[in-house]
């Protein structure tokens, strides 16, 4: 979870202790609470190929670099519903005493970040921003995030307003929006994991209960077809990781395994500790090996049919990585390693160890850098933008699609 999420969330419990009354450590359970759900979480991510390994809710101010001008024109691709650029505010170029920030600070500006389908916070209203339309979420929405292509549409998660940290959110929803801008609830109750099949027809949750010790509830259905579902329970603290050939991907503190929606027995992927489904192809998957408790995991490519572990790419430290669109690069922790041909780098952000959350394009990561001035105020948020070939890192200014826009997930 950013800075800036932490920000954002605190400002808005506060303003609900204004209407509610005060409700102790409120923010804190809402922060820890995402901090563990980005820690569990591989989700499947922009675009029908991309994957977002850890995808958490981002979300930032709509602010350009540092004492910086954000330039006039967008891409030409970016094709914003409204293509004003949010003016950022000046801030002096001073020592932070943070490495991450004072590294950002000194980054050349580069263009824009190009047009991504995201969600938005514009006054009140919580929105989706895509290439040719903007729609609202329903009022009680206080934010949005895993928005997840389909054959179908867009899916995005959703929680309200009563969401306070402290347990399961009832009221947190899943929506598909078609490619005619209608919306339609999926399901509506707390769920942590989606999952989309190879065909882009049919989706899976994993519902969460309501009780610490309460099982795992894994659902499915037809995106064509609301309302009309199967479930299947796992035990407690089961994550669901993914879709693949040969079913879906789960795992939980010990073991990681497959199981086809309506098969009555599942396949186990042994000595696997963490994996991800490959954006260009589901008969494949990125899994690191090891021991839970051990803080070096060996990071390898896996065939589900016939559970073929491939070669040792690297080990390291790290259990937070994404996969290019393309399939050809991840980069683990801030480690760029090939995977084609297994080279390992470069090292990205001077190896200051930051994760990397997006990716723009096939060749192009994209991550948030916050941080606060000797007074302790925060800085104005960076966008960086670091080219996983050669290790160059520019800052990249957001094109605001409303003046009064935040971004809250992409």
């Amino acid at each position: 979870m950013s800075d800036e999420l932490t920000r954002l969330l605190t400002e808005t419990l506060r303003s609900r202790e204004t209407d509610m009354g005060p409700m102790p450590e409120l923010a804190s359970r809402v922060l820890q609470k995402g901090r563990s759900a980005r820690n569990r979480r591989l989700a499947l991510g922009w675009g029908a190929t991309g994957v977002v390994a850890a995808a958490a809710v981002v979300t930032a101010a709509l602010l350009g670099p540092v004492g910086q001008q954000l330039p006039n024109p967008g891409p030409a691709n970016s094709r914003m519903p409204s293509p004003s650029v949010t003016s950022p505010a000046t801030v002096t170029e001073t020592a932070t005493g943070d490495p991450l920030m004072t590294y950002a600070l000194k980054l050349p500006l580069g263009p824009p970040i190009a047009m991504i389908p995201r969600a938005e916070k514009r006054g009140a209203a919580v929105v989706v921003v895509t290439a040719d339309r903007v729609v609202t979420l329903p009022a009680d929405t206080v934010m949005a995030f895993d928005l997840t292509s389909s054959a179908e549409g867009l899916l995005v998660t959703t929680h309200a307003y009563g969401f306070t940290g402290g347990g399961p959110d009832p009221d947190q929803a899943l929506y598909l929006i078609r490619p005619d801008g209608r919306l339609t609830r999926l399901h509506k109750g707390p769920f942590d994991g989606l999952a989309v099949d190879p065909t882009g027809k049919e989706y899976a949750i994993a519902e969460i209960g309501g009780r610490i010790g309460a099982p795992v509830h894994i659902t499915s259905g037809a995106l064509s077809e609301p309302g009309k579902t199967v479930s299947h329970t796992e035990p407690t603290a089961t994550r669901l990781l993914g879709w693949t050939t040969q079913g879906l991907l789960m795992s939980d503190t010990s073991r990681s395994w497959l199981w086809e929606p309506g098969a009555s027995s599942e396949t186990e992927i042994t000595g696997v500790v963490a994996a991800s489904v490959m954006p260009t192809d589901p008969a494949r998957l990125l899994v690191a090996t090891g021991k839970v408790d051990n803080p070096r995991n060996c990071f390898h490519p896996y065939t589900v049919r016939g559970g073929q572990m491939g070669p040792e790419l690297t080990c390291g430290p790290w259990l937070d990585w994404t996969v290019s669109p393309d399939g050809r690069r991840a980069v683990i922790g801030s480690t760029v390693v090939d995977l084609a041909n297994g080279r390992v780098g470069p090292e990205l952000m001077g190896k200051l160890g930051i994760f990397f959350p997006h990716w723009e394009d096939s060749t192009h990561v994209l991550t948030q850098v916050m941080g606060s001035d000797p007074q302790g105020q925060p800085l104005t948020p960076i966008w960086v933008r670091c080219d996983v070939s050669n290790g160059a890192c520019e800052q990249a200014p957001i094109n605001g699609a409303n003046g009064t826009s935040a971004v809250i997930d992409w």
